[in-house]
């Protein structure tokens, strides 16, 4: 979904001796229970909602790769994948509270490391 930001930390990460850790997001149309067509849409909104947030960490310090001002709603991201349709109101209500908390969790990181 984010082309630039991907191959910026590949070209980081080989500049980096010894071991590296990349985490990349990857949907699955066929096992998510999706439209093909929607998969860029989907790993956006995997960022925008904050369930998949973009991120480095390097020499002990957190910082965004890619900043949402304003996350959308987890429920955007859910709704697209079959997967997902079992889920109750109130829980993608837990599940945004758990997003929320963890991106917030990250957000404090970000800070103390001054970036």
């Amino acid at each position: 979904a984010y082309p630039d930001d991907f191959i910026r930390t590949i070209r980081k990460a080989k500049a980096i001796k010894g071991p590296k850790f990349i985490h990349a997001y990857s949907p699955c149309p066929s096992g998510w229970r999706m439209d093909p067509r929607k998969a860029i849409e989907v790993s956006r909104l995997a960022v925008r909602t904050g369930v998949f947030p973009l991120y480095e960490y390097r020499d002990g310090k957190y910082s965004f790769t890619k900043e949402i001002k304003k996350r959308k709603p987890v429920e955007e991201y859910l709704r697209l994948q079959g997967r997902f349709r079992h889920l109750t109101p109130a829980d993608v209500a837990e599940v945004q509270a758990i997003v929320d908390r963890e991106y917030e969790e990250l957000v404090a990181k970000v800070e103390a490391s001054g970036r």
